[in-house]
């Protein structure tokens, strides 16, 4: 069973916490502005902190919360911040056991908890196990991987249910690999940096057909090729990290956009130009 009710845009508060001269107002105004706008769920993590508060990231997820009481929260365990610029990982039962409880305390209920930097961890299978225990003991809701990669997963099967995948899935720059072993086995996959991420190549050079429909309709690409997304590539939810109220509200809003012939067209004709097949993403 799915964690979220139906296809949507996960609303992300990394940018909103770790992104240079980010306020904590103007970081409350943009998650109310997108839980309002419909955002599926909120995702955020234990290492989304300042050095001086390490709970900075999930009180965003409180304050949507008190937008909209019931929304889905995901929260990552296992990565934590260090200083300024450094951040370390540790998959340990009791580092997971720990960041847990500290999320159920900010909270104030179980989240979905994620391993976050799995492809960091000594001992994913040892983490996988902490995890499921956790689940057990109530003091998460579901539990999952992200940051795996499918050799990861496949090493996974039979030690604990996976309840979700949270990798980064950018259009025209990753591969749908993972997102095709989840698909197949029914886990939900949710893909951060569906844009690229701050260091990639604008949008509309990566989807430029869908740009230029974008453009005919008056538009943003963003909205269009998420609208897109959503329709062909089902079980995946992206997470987008907006730094401004209109972005993340015009994200958002992509899963209310009706997407035609044409778009459909336009998005597969960008990923096969891209080097992703149209096997890789089932319905475009």
């Amino acid at each position: 069973m799915s964690m979220l009710d139906g296809p949507g845009v996960v609303l992300g508060v990394a940018s909103l916490v770790l992104g240079e001269g980010m306020e904590q107002r103007h970081a409350e105004l943009v998650v109310r502005a997108g839980v309002n706008a419909g955002a599926a769920a909120l995702d955020t993590a234990r290492a989304y902190a300042s050095v001086e508060d390490d709970a900075v990231g999930e009180r965003l997820a409180v304050v949507a919360e008190e937008r909209r009481p019931g929304i889905p929260v995901i929260t990552k365990a296992g990565h934590y911040r260090l200083g300024t610029a450094s951040w370390d990982a540790d998959g340990s039962a009791a580092r997971l056991r720990r960041d847990a409880e500290r999320s159920v305390e900010v909270l104030g209920g179980p989240p979905a908890l994620l391993l976050h930097r799995a492809d960091q961890v000594d001992d994913v299978a040892a983490s996988v196990r902490a995890l499921d225990e956790l689940r057990r003991e109530g003091l998460a809701l579901r539990i999952g991987v992200s940051n795996a990669s499918v050799e990861m997963l496949e090493q996974l099967e039979g030690i604990a249910e996976i309840d979700a995948v949270q990798n980064r899935l950018g259009l025209g720059v990753e591969s749908f690999a993972e997102y095709r072993y989840c698909r197949e086995r029914g886990i939900d996959f949710f893909a951060y940096a569906p844009f690229g991420g701050p260091r990639a190549a604008p949008l509309a050079t990566r989807v430029p057909r869908v740009a230029a429909l974008a453009a005919e309709r008056e538009l943003s690409v963003h909205r269009l090729a998420l609208a897109a997304m959503l329709d062909a590539v089902p079980g995946c939810w992206p997470v987008i990290g907006p730094r401004r109220i209109e972005s993340a509200v015009d994200s958002i809003r992509a899963r209310e956009h009706e997407v035609d012939d044409a778009l459909r067209a336009a998005f597969a004709d960008d990923l096969t130009s891209r080097g992703v097949s149209v096997q890789e993403a089932p319905n475009a």
